[in-house]
């Protein structure tokens, strides 16, 4: 307190005293005990008997007594520093406090307090980019320390550490970024152009940075999104992830689980394709790492309910839409589309065509994709119903629909839906043993890339056979 100015102790007491911080009675006595002999200190009364006295009314000293009141008081006294001192732009407490202490040249306080980081360090549990940031933050400010009280020349040895924090976090930010873009053009087809990239994967190799976990996991992330052929590296990182799951953020979790959503289909195919999304989405769904602030994103939901219901796992599915059907993010406009075409999903598996119809024709659906969901829906109920008429009025209908709003609609979206309208209403028009024909619409379905409802429309070719 003696290297405080007078307005800063004023202030001092007032933050003591006030009672947003909940100070007790003992500590707030002691303070204004200390108080009254700032700022040298030198009086003859201000000792720890006459303390003691000021703070307790039964006239005998404890020491321990009196240590516990000072140790709290002195957390106060930190908080304080924290608050009114502290570069506000430093990422702890802590860090402000050493800082504070190193502007004081309190040496001895400094130390205590970089130790205290330092153990408070390696016990936190999520070591990615920010805890790397955090540490060079007390690199540096310990380094700075250490330059300011070697006046000899000697300089610091600390410049290595902080070097090698630096090098971890600049890896670890660099190759998380990449990763965030690379899994971008898994989606949208979008070029970057990322400075040093070939230079990391270059020298990452047989470096003694590999070892360390959180840069082998996004390392091995971006090797994934950009050689996803590789099965190696989608195993590779699923292990890391169980392995070291506690080092990685909610947020950097969730976008490695998306890194291997997104490369699935090229390790996996057929239905265990379905099989290794619905596991890596039952583990993200029970460590609730999928939601973004408590809330699914519409795609995410659709793609759920898909894949369970594509592996028959129809309990799980109604089991899942019971419990999100009001976590579609709020934002989302058409979050009601979703949940109710979800669910007439789940009906039609469930042979319950008499409910699909009750959903559709009771939702007014508003999304465009949507619209061409329920539109395929209808075609298969009116297929699995026989009611004739009605599909080929839904089959002239569609492609009447797709042709208006084809400035709308991806050209991608507009041919796949094209492709089943054609594939549906021949295999409606098929009789059944006509072998021929048959196979030709076999031939057909072999041909084209993207067909919504493929494994439905074998299922009903096959029934003709």
């Amino acid at each position: 307190m003696g290297k405080l100015s007078k307005a800063d102790l004023k202030r001092m007491k007032e933050f003591v005293h006030s009672p947003f911080f909940r100070a007790s009675k003992t500590e707030r006595d002691l303070f204004d005990f200390i108080y009254k002999f700032a700022p040298d200190f030198e009086h003859k009364k201000f000792t720890v008997e006459a303390a003691y006295s000021y703070i307790f009314s039964d006239g005998k000293h404890d020491g321990a007594a009196l240590r516990k009141v000072q140790s709290r008081l002195y957390k106060l006294m930190e908080q304080f520093i924290y608050y009114h001192f502290a570069d506000k732009n430093l990422p702890d407490v802590e860090i402000a406090l050493m800082q504070f202490y190193d502007r004081m040249n309190l040496t001895a306080q400094v130390e205590i307090i970089y130790k205290k980081i330092q153990k408070k360090q390696e016990a936190h549990p999520q070591k990615g980019s920010t805890h790397y940031f955090n540490q060079l933050v007390i690199e540096r400010q310990y380094n700075n320390f250490l330059v300011a009280k070697f006046e000899d020349g000697k300089g610091s040895k600390h410049h290595q550490k902080v070097m090698e924090t630096l090098d971890v976090f600049y890896l670890t930010e660099k190759l998380t970024q990449m990763c965030v873009l690379s899994n971008r053009q898994t989606v949208t087809n979008t070029s970057y152009d990322v400075m040093l990239r070939d230079e990391i994967l270059d020298f990452l190799p047989g470096s003694k940075y590999e070892n360390i976990p959180i840069v082998r996991i996004w390392h091995t992330a971006l090797l994934l999104l950009q050689s996803p052929d590789k099965n190696g590296y989608y195993h590779e990182l699923k292990g890391l992830l169980a392995e070291y799951e506690g080092l990685v953020d909610k947020k950097g979790r969730r976008l490695l689980y998306t890194c291997l959503e997104n490369t699935t289909r090229m390790v996996f195919k057929g239905d265990a394709y379905y099989e290794s999304l619905f596991e890596l989405y039952s583990i993200q769904l029970e460590n609730e790492i999928i939601y973004i602030d408590g809330y699914l994103v519409p795609t995410i939901f659709k793609n759920i309910v898909t894949v369970g219901l594509r592996l028959g796992n129809l309990d799980w599915t109604a089991e899942f839409l019971e419990k999100n059907k009001d976590k579609i993010v709020p934002e989302y406009e058409n979050k009601e589309d979703v949940y109710s075409y979800s669910l007439a999903q789940l009906y039609f598996k469930q042979k319950k065509v008499d409910d699909v119809l009750g959903i559709l024709n009771q939702t007014a659906f508003n999304d465009i994709y949507t619209k061409m969901d329920i539109r395929r829906m209808y075609l298969k109920v009116y297929y699995e119903m026989e009611y004739s008429d009605m599909l080929e009025d839904m089959v002239n209908s569609f492609r009447v629909f797709l042709t208006s709003h084809q400035e709308m609609i991806p050209p991608m979206h507009i041919q796949a839906h094209r492709d089943f309208i054609n594939v549906i209403n021949n295999i409606h028009r098929t009789l059944k043993k006509d072998e021929k024909r048959i196979l030709s619409i076999e031939n057909q379905i072999a041909e084209i890339n993207i067909l919504p409802e493929k494994s439905w429309l074998l299922e009903k070719l096959e029934a003709l056979k």
